[in-house]
């Protein structure tokens, strides 16, 4: 039997790209997936379809987490969903994922473009979890989502994409993920994030799918290639997995080797 049959995981963000690939992967181990999106429905329930198809199951839940009254409509939404189904309103995995991404200069970031950044990519993971904490048992399992950037800077051929607040952003994350797995190791809650490298989604398809883009990003890498949703979503699984049951406040590379 699935070591993981009958748990419940919220992916938030799982409408594309990663998100969507992760759902995938927690479908295959036989997690219950809740589908969070903000407000593409229709791309929510292509991914709930796919997760059928794999043999899981699970629902969609729209919130804006750019809001704390989006989040705790989320949390609401889950409860009222599980509840439906049978379930008790217990979340077994959390997987930040949800994020933005914008660029800009030191001289050209607005305060709105930096607030931007660090509502969704660590207000929201911070205040997410918190309402997750108190759904779950001892022994869950939080994934949040990093970039390569935290410890690195985008540069090629004297080039550089300004990405300082994006990067900030997620060196947070790199910090909470460690604080978090010192403070809730004593219930046996593993924490950990994945720091991807550049990824061929929607998200960066306006720079990763020209041709220079591409050139740039494979020249960085000693494999070759660009990296995929899929490859960000194993590592996920594998954190989901019983697998890593000895690995806490880890911040993972996914990126292929980016500028080693």
């Amino acid at each position: 039997m699935n070591a993981n049959a009958s748990k419940v995981a919220l992916v938030t963000g799982a409408s594309r790209g990663i998100g969507r690939a992760a759902s995938y992967e927690l479908a295959k181990q036989g997690y219950f997936v809740v589908v969070h999106y903000k407000a593409n429905h229709a791309a929510a329930e292509e991914t709930l379809a796919e997760i059928r198809k794999l043999g899981a199951d699970g629902f969609a839940v729209s919130a804006d987490l750019d809001k704390l009254e989006g989040i705790d409509q989320l949390f609401s939404a889950l409860d009222k969903g599980l509840a439906s189904r049978g379930k008790p309103a217990q979340l077994d995995l959390l997987v930040n994922n949800a994020g933005v991404a914008d660029g800009g200069t030191l001289a050209d970031t607005t305060p709105e473009l930096f607030d931007r950044q660090f509502t969704l990519n660590v207000k929201a993971v911070f205040f997410t979890t918190q309402k997750a904490l108190e759904r779950m048992p001892d022994g869950a399992r939080i994934v949040n989502l990093s970039s390569v950037l935290s410890s690195r800077v985008f540069e090629a051929a004297g080039q550089f994409n300004a990405l300082s607040a994006y990067s900030a952003s997620k060196g947070a994350i790199d910090t909470l993920t460690r604080h978090w797995a010192v403070e809730l190791g004593p219930r046996g809650i593993l924490v950990n994030a994945v720091a991807p490298g550049p990824v061929d989604t929607d998200m960066n398809a306006a720079w990763l799918r020209t041709d220079a883009g591409r050139a740039t990003a494979i020249g960085a890498s000693p494999l070759g290639r660009v990296g995929t949703a899929g490859d960000i979503a194993n590592v996920i699984g594998f954190l989901a997995s019983p697998a890593s049951q000895w690995t806490t406040g880890q911040v993972i590379d996914a990126s292929g080797g980016y500028r080693l």
